[in-house]
Order: structure tokens, then C-alpha cells, then sequence
């Protein structure tokens, strides 16, 4: 009979994806600590060594996913001289990969979000408001600079987003088609449909079609000098 593994034989990593697929298993509140070591065929001071407890090991796999999330579309909205569509394809590619490369975990977080403390729960909260700002952020600019047709930036941005998110319900690896494949796909499904909606506007338009488009354009109008602070 082997002897079991010791903190030194085992890294974090495979600490959070032995978790992982326990918590989709058996869920949060199903599984414990000790479960957790045996799968990894490991002693639970092993597991205790690297996270106290259950609450330490949703914490890591938020960081890993949502906080992440946040952070790189943040970095990426921040560039203005990029072209709205360019900035939109590459914003969907880096998050439907981020999802791609960590669907479990992508799962596990936003089954389990209420266990996390209060103030990791409001960070969380926070990255996620953060890459529907960034996506919005960038729709808005493509309707400004006429790249995009005149919609609701946030609904798009949270239609977007679900999209990829999406990806982790029914993504497999070793499938049909690659994690970057499909990042792309999904990518140029978002900039096409916004980019479609900008060019249904034919030159030669009659004029029921022309006030119908000029409605649309006052009501963007309106809504933008709405929402300036007076």
C-alpha cells in the first residue's frame, strides 16, 4: 500500500481542479476537505497546508475566473485609438477563451457566489459590473463613430456576454473545434450582428423608411443627452 502524498508532492492547481469537479459533482455543501484529499490521493493536511477550508478554495477559483475577467477587459477598453469593431472582436475572443480555458470553474463561481464573504462577494460583484461597462464602453464608441447601428449598448453588451459565458455549459475539450476557433467564431458573430444592424440603411430609403431611421437616430440622441450629468 502506497503512502500518501505529502504537501510537497502536490500543488495548488491540482488542488483547485480535484475541488472543482467535486463542487460540480456533489456541490459546494457536498463535498468536504477529506473528499477533496482522497480524490487527489493525498492526507488532508496536505490540502489544509495550501487552503484552510472550503471558503478559501471558492475564493481562489473567483480570483482565477471573475476578478481575471475584469481585469483584462479593463486593460483592453482603455486603448480609444483602437477601431470599435477591432476592440469588440478582441474584447469577446479574450473572454469567451478566458470561460473556454476554465469552464468548470466558470460554473462552480457562478453557482456558488453567495457562500464567498460579503466583501469578497461585492468584488466580485464589482469585476463583473467592470466587463459590462467595458463592453458597453466600446459598443457605445461604435455607434458614436457610426461603426455600429444604433442600439441599446448595455442589452447588447449583456447579450454579448452571455454568449460566452455560455460557452461553459457546452464546451468540450477535444471537440469539433478548437478553444481558439470557437473564440473567433464567437467574436465575429458579435461584431457582425452590430455592424448588420448599421447597414440596414439603404441609400435610396422612401421617406417612411428615412423618418423611421431619423426617429431611431433622435431617440439615441435623446437618451445620450439624458444620461449627461446636468
Amino acid at each position: 500500500m502506497k503512502a500518501p502524498k505529502t504537501k510537497g508532492s502536490i500543488l495548488p492547481e491540482s488542488i483547485l481542479d480535484a475541488a472543482t469537479r467535486l463542487f460540480i459533482e456533489r456541490g459546494l455543501d457536498g463535498t468536504s476537505m477529506a473528499d477533496i484529499a482522497e480524490a487527489l490521493g493525498v492526507t488532508r493536511t496536505a490540502v489544509y497546508y495550501y487552503f484552510k477550508n472550503k471558503e478559501a478554495i471558492l475564493i481562489a477559483l473567483t480570483d482565477s475566473v471573475t476578478r481575471v475577467a475584469g481585469r483584462l477587459t479593463t486593460e483592453l477598453a482603455r486603448y480609444k485609438d483602437v477601431a470599435p469593431a477591432e476592440a469588440l472582436r478582441e474584447l469577446v475572443r479574450q473572454h469567451s477563451t478566458l470561460i473556454l480555458t476554465h469552464p468548470l470553474q466558470f460554473r462552480v463561481v457562478e453557482r456558488n457566489e453567495h457562500h464567498l464573504p460579503p466583501k469578497r462577494r461585492e468584488n466580485a460583484a464589482a469585476s463583473r459590473r467592470a466587463v459590462l461597462e467595458n463592453f458597453a464602453d466600446v459598443i457605445e464608441r461604435g455607434m458614436r463613430s457610426g461603426e455600429f447601428g444604433l442600439v441599446d449598448a448595455k442589452v447588447a453588451a449583456l447579450a454579448i456576454l452571455g454568449m460566452c459565458n455560455w460557452t461553459a455549459w457546452w464546451y468540450q475539450p477535444g471537440g469539433r473545434r478548437s478553444r481558439e476557433e470557437i473564440a473567433s467564431m464567437l467574436a465575429d458573430f458579435a461584431v457582425k450582428a452590430l455592424e448588420q444592424e448599421g447597414k440596414k440603411r439603404p441609400r435610396d430609403a422612401g421617406v417612411g423608411e428615412s423618418l423611421r431611421l431619423l426617429r431611431k437616430e433622435l431617440a439615441y440622441l435623446e437618451q445620450r443627452i439624458g444620461d449627461e450629468p446636468t
